[in-house]
């Protein structure tokens, strides 16, 4: 089981469908495989389920089914859904089959990045892969980045992330994330500002930074 999670505030607005895209396939992507968070979700949903119940019923559109069915049957065919052992199934749709197939373009030897086209304008998505061992420069946020570990492993100053684990840093955080020696760690991000690198190298990368 992940040992780091969402807030209660995230997973409530989860459940009510509150969030937008890409964050919301970020925090799904954690609850499909925390037994944890699916047990909270399902209490929050309920919740909300039963305030519903409670309220005052609406008057509806005699014709609201009729227009509703003539909508659906109207709508494009979904996409076929992909299987892979290894991407969760929110994210399966905008990935290869298998995460080694993926376009990955770098940054550097030490990390390679795929942009994720989620369409949002609110967060940015992407996969990061940071190579076994290495370590990323020194930098912190200019607003909030929400990571999910999706394999290997990386560690901070705040300790050591595992795959399923949820992080949250803000601009009160400064680290060098490091991936373990064992394997690379890929690592599922969403922004909704630039990273800030300090240093020589922050004044050589952070006008490029987007």
């Amino acid at each position: 089981m992940a040992s780091y999670h969402p807030n209660d505030e995230l997973l409530m607005r989860f459940s009510a469908g509150m969030l937008s895209n890409a964050l919301g396939v970020l925090v799904a992507c954690h609850v499909e495989r925390c037994p944890h968070c699916q047990e909270k979700t399902r209490i929050y949903e309920q919740f909300g389920g039963e305030l519903i119940a409670e309220s005052d019923d609406a008057e509806l559109p005699a014709d609201l089914l009729d227009k509703t069915l003539a909508r659906l049957s109207d709508e494009a065919e979904p996409a076929p859904v992909k299987v892979s052992g290894n991407v969760p199934r929110p994210l399966q749709r905008f990935l290869p089959d298998d995460v080694s197939q993926i376009p990955w373009k770098g940054m550097s030897k030490a990390i390679k990045e795929f942009r994720l086209p989620f369409g949002d304008d609110e967060f940015d998505a992407r996969l990061y892969k940071i190579a076994a061992g290495k370590q990323l420069p020194e930098h912190t946020h200019r607003g909030r980045e929400f990571t999910l570990v999706l394999s290997g492993s990386f560690s901070d100053n705040a300790g050591a992330y595992h795959a399923g684990d949820f992080v949250l840093a803000d601009t009160s955080v400064m680290h060098r994330p490091r991936a373990h020696a064992e394997q690379d760690c890929i690592c599922f991000a969403v922004l909704d500002a630039p990273l800030k690198f300090t240093g020589w190298f922050g004044a050589l990368v952070n006008p490029f930074m987007r």
